[in-house]
């Protein structure tokens, strides 16, 4: 029943790299937030890429009760939707509870139901609340007319380069502002349009800029409130904590949980462990995972053995989840602002 995701893998090898969350800024309401990510240039040569996560979520668009489930289905008697408002040819949106789940709206099939990307069975149960937010795209993150500033050109080799991690196929998928003098707009690095590609809410992402100048990626939202569900894939995984302010460590991540099926497996190095990777501000990155032995012994180390449970994980970072393929997915429960 979780959300669809678009993953890639990365190899580690950043020379220049700035954490964002070490450098935001932010004003925060009762409800509302606003943050102004710093993107760092690249220093007069080279690239440098800057590692950040969301720190909101889009305001709520409807909110209701669920009436009936059934399968990938949710009608609400109440609801007074259009047919088509949301899902793939409407506002790309999902459908977010109580219990920290949420799922993609495929399509609004009448004025009260919602087809979903996933099964609902034992997940949602009728009485229980939702609400139904926009997913944040390439074009409402960076801006439709590239509002941020990035370096455009007319391929990846010219322009500043955002990329996004999908876990499901471990792949890199870049994307570039494209500009001839002419045409413009957001693209894949095979030319495909990119601009409503979806950036989840626990999504982590890099942009490598390749000018020099420093530039602001501006956001406002609403804070999410309560737990937060997201998948775990087998392999790379870059996602953030969904915090506007708490700075969460190691230990309190809740990512490790005691039983491999709801959290990383333990084990007796980083070679037989899921693992941890935190990129650090010189680009160079440090390795953790669950050290557990057969006399009692455990706790999060890092690749030499120090203890680790402190080591912090702050608001609006993003950090490498490595997930052993025998171990399989797993739902990682994000704890509550």
């Amino acid at each position: 029943m979780k959300l669809k995701r678009i993953g890639l893998f990365l190899t580690l090898s950043l020379s220049w790299v700035s954490l964002s969350s070490w450098a935001s800024i932010e004003v925060t309401s009762p409800v509302w937030v606003a943050t102004a990510t710093p993107i760092q240039g690249n220093g007069g040569s080279g690239s440098r890429t800057t590692v950040f996560s969301q720190r909101m979520v889009l305001p709520v668009l409807y909110a209701g009760t669920v009436s009936s489930i059934q399968s990938a289905s949710l009608t609400d008697t109440n609801a007074n939707w259009a047919v088509g408002q949301f899902g793939t040819n409407g506002t790309q949106a999902y459908v977010e509870f109580n219990n920290g789940w949420m799922a993609d709206v495929a399509k609004s099939t009448t004025s009260s139901t919602l087809v979903l990307a996933g099964n609902l069975t034992g997940v949602v149960s009728v009485g229980d609340s939702y609400r139904i937010r926009a997913h944040f795209t390439i074009a409402s993150l960076f801006g439709t007319n590239n509002e941020t500033g990035l370096q455009s050109g007319g391929n990846t080799a010219q322009a500043d380069n955002i990329l996004m991690l999908v876990p499901q196929t471990q792949q890199t998928l870049t994307i570039f502002y494209y500009d001839d003098g002419i045409n413009h707009g957001w693209l894949t690095a095979d030319f495909n349009p990119a601009a409503n590609l979806v950036i989840y809410p626990e999504q982590g992402l890099l942009v490598r800029r390749v000018a020099a100048g420093n530039r602001n990626l501006y956001l406002k939202g609403t804070v999410k409130t309560g737990v937060t569900v997201a998948p775990v894939e087998p392999g790379y995984n870059l996602v953030g904590t969904l915090k506007n302010l708490s700075n969460l460590t190691l230990g309190t991540l809740n990512i490790y949980t005691g039983n491999p099926a709801t959290g990383l497996a333990s084990g007796g190095n980083t070679a037989d462990s899921d693992t941890v990777l935190v990129v650090q501000p010189d680009g160079t990155s440090a390795t953790y995972f669950y050290y557990k032995d057969n006399f009692g012994n455990q706790g999060w180390m890092d690749a030499n053995f120090n203890l680790s449970a402190n080591v912090p994980i702050n608001a609006g970072s993003a950090f490498f989840v490595r997930r052993l393929a025998s171990n399989g997915p797993f739902d990682w429960t994000i704890p509550a602002e």
